[in-house]
């Protein structure tokens, strides 16, 4: 059984630091590291990505062995995707595909790929950051067969874009922007509130504001209710991944408890474990005690309502 499933890319990534550290060839992707937050909390779950030619055969069998589920994954001719992932003194990053990677429209699943194995069953699902064009169609298919749904802008196709958020943010139940997609889609950054605001006069229900460090900021439109939730991440290695895996603990914590400050805090103990080293594979398996132990930090933490 798969109560979620996530809808995304597979990658490999070579990342370089500001402070010259380097990881070469880690395994990562928006699905990946969504599927790694949901797994911190349970192993009903599955991965729906195309695997390019030539990813790596080891990583298939270690995430079958840590309890993922793989039937998901749709065979593909087109060559998986690696990228450089470089990160500035400013906090940017921007990544550079290799000459010889797939792209990440090709790499994209469609609608009529999905695996009817891992789809009987399912409650909820996260559209990870994909071209606009496909998580359309995706949000579509899940609002069909009553499904929660979870999207993730794609910072590469935020630009320009507006009206088609404006058009497809009433069927979304949650809207998961970064601060920086924020700021490209409304023209500039006029703080959480006015932010998440002004998605939900554009029809979203719930707008979950990720703001890296300074944690996230939830807001529910049907009741003006809104929730500023601190980060429990210390010390991070490596941030890649931690807005994804955060959206993974969310829908979780979401589904299971229909509580959005509870299922923020779910997402948030998610990234913790994802943020401890480089790439995705460190994380595959987590101790749950644990995640519980720092789930159960938000009771001495201040969470502003």
């Amino acid at each position: 059984m798969a109560r979620y499933l996530l809808f995304g890319n597979l990658t490999i990534d070579d990342t370089v630091l500001p402070d010259g550290r380097t990881a070469m060839g880690t395994v990562g992707g928006d699905a990946l590291y969504a599927a790694i937050g949901t797994h911190v909390w349970t192993n009903d779950l599955a991965i729906v990505a195309r695997l390019g030619q030539g990813y790596l055969p080891g990583i298939i069998d270690d995430l079958v062995t840590c309890g993922y589920r793989v039937d998901g994954f749709i065979p593909s001719e087109v060559r998986h995707i690696r990228q450089w992932q470089l990160y500035d003194m400013e906090g940017g990053r921007n990544y550079v595909p290799l000459a010889s990677s797939g792209s990440y429209a090709d790499l994209t699943p469609r609608v009529d790929e999905i695996p009817l194995a891992v789809s009987a069953d399912v409650v909820g699902c996260h559209i990870a950051p994909i071209p606009l064009e496909f998580q359309i169609p995706l949000v579509r298919w899940a609002k069909s067969k009553g499904v929660r749904v979870l999207v993730d802008p794609h910072h590469q196709s935020v630009s320009g874009t507006v009206r088609l958020w404006q058009s497809i943010l009433p069927e979304i139940d949650v809207f998961c922007p970064s601060k920086d997609e924020a700021i490209s889609l409304l023209d500039g950054w006029h703080g959480p509130e006015a932010t998440v605001r002004a998605f939900a006069s554009w029809g979203a229900s719930v707008v979950c504001l990720k703001m890296g460090a300074d944690g996230v900021f939830v807001y529910r439109a049907a009741d003006q209710a809104s929730w500023a939730v601190p980060s429990v991440i210390e010390q991070p290695i490596d941030i890649t991944g931690c807005g994804d895996s955060f959206c993974g603990g969310f829908l979780v914590g979401w589904c299971e408890t229909n509580d959005l400050l509870a299922a923020a805090e779910y997402g948030s103990v998610s990234a913790s474990f994802v943020a401890a080293d480089f790439g995705g594979r460190h994380a595959f398996q987590v101790d749950r005690d644990e995640a519980m132990r720092r789930l159960g930090l938000y009771t001495t933490l201040e969470v502003r309502a």
